[in-house]
């Protein structure tokens, strides 16, 4: 089958995080013996530095073709008319060199709703992956309209967990197939933990919305007068300078490290040797970074924010409540205290039972 996914962006040496998750679906794809056609158009701001213009690459087989337009937040019929033009642009250099593809396949509902209104350039079968995290922290007026007229005009729309499954049932009145995020459970894979002392990890970009003040102050709460328990945060964003002066405030400069933006491979090492992975996050469509977590063995903390509830369970894990720094607290000293009693072989073996690349990419 040949199949043209439609992104925000794709992965590059800097951004490594902007348009992971539809890249890992390609590759996947491709994998399984699919001809994949990858088109990004990507409109950040001018802040987010990249060749701007047309650009053709390949990525592990993978053809790119994407359009770099520095928009930013600008209003929305703006940014779409841009993202139109790139995609129509795109999508007629793609088939002219691969040929007419079987399917289109878009990520999120904006882009989705562009692709929606070029079907007559398309003329194939749209589909419409959904996993913005705006449908699990507060659907506003103007997210309501553009998604339902994108779901409107796709032939199919598929979710990446059932509590999104769900609001989209509700919201949209939309009947969606629920397929989860694809992990690389041959990066993320077993280690062997600490023996002496205890390692926490966390992994989100450092905004709100990821609560790392919550996770950051409950680590205090529970380890104040400890000196061999330590956590590590990787992401980057705007609210560093918050949490740096956060953990100075609370004098956890010797406990806890921001990491910045790492590669996957470079995670994957760390988590190798942790002891657990704790993110107390305000909502999340699904939840990567748990998967990834618990694909190497690891126990997680998890909040219940829609994604999680969907794999964490008391076999690989603790879920708490939403902004709550005493539960938070509460699920670190129980870790601590209760290492030995996850088996890290058996969370590691699950996870790849059921977010593998080959059976994720054949669902």
């Amino acid at each position: 089958m040949k199949i043209f996914i439609v992104s925000r962006g794709y992965p590059s040496e800097k951004y490594k995080m902007n348009g992971i998750f539809e890249f890992d679906q390609a590759k996947a794809l491709r994998e399984a013996g699919n001809d994949v056609v990858f088109i990004a158009a990507d409109i950040r701001s001018i802040r987010r530095w990249r060749k701007w213009g047309f650009e053709q690459t390949v990525v592990g087989g993978i053809p790119i073709l994407a359009f770099n337009i520095p928009i930013g937040r600008l209003p929305c019929r703006i940014r779409h008319m841009f993202m139109r033009h790139s995609i129509k642009k795109l999508i007629r250099k793609a088939k002219k060199r691969f040929g007419s593809p079987d399917i289109v396949h878009a990520h999120f509902y904006h882009v989705g709703y562009v692709c929606g209104t070029i079907k007559d350039e398309l003329q194939s079968p749209l589909v419409i992956t959904e996993h913005s995290s705006k449908m699990a922290t507060g659907i506003d007026e103007k997210t309501k309209r553009y998604a339902s007229l994108a779901y409107a005009r796709a032939d199919g729309v598929i979710c990446v967990s059932n509590s999104l499954a769900e609001t989209l049932k509700n919201e949209f009145s939309v009947n969606s197939v629920c397929i989860p995020n694809i992990v690389d459970t041959s990066l993320f894979g077993m280690g062997a933990p600490n023996k002496t002392g205890f390692q926490f990890v966390s992994a989100g970009s450092l905004i709100g919305r990821k609560a790392h003040g919550v996770t950051i102050q409950a680590f205090a709460q529970a380890f104040a007068n400890t000196d061999d328990v330590y956590l590590t945060i990787f992401g980057a964003g705007p609210e560093r300078t918050n949490i740096e002066r956060l953990i100075e405030s609370l004098h956890l400069t010797n406990s806890i490290e921001l990491a910045g933006l790492q590669s996957r491979k470079a995670m994957a090492s760390k988590y190798a040797y942790s002891d657990c992975f704790v993110l107390c996050s305000r909502g999340e469509t699904f939840g990567v970074a748990y998967i990834e977590a618990l694909s190497c063995g690891l126990p997680v903390i998890a909040t219940r924010c829609a994604g999680p509830e969907d794999f964490v369970s008391d076999e690989n894990g603790i879920l708490i409540d939403v902004d709550s720094i005493t539960q938070a607290a509460e699920a670190m000293r129980h870790m601590v205290k209760y290492r030995q009693s996850y088996d890290r072989d058996r969370i590691s073996k699950k996870i790849e039972q059921r977010f593998s690349v080959p059976f994720v990419s054949n669902k």
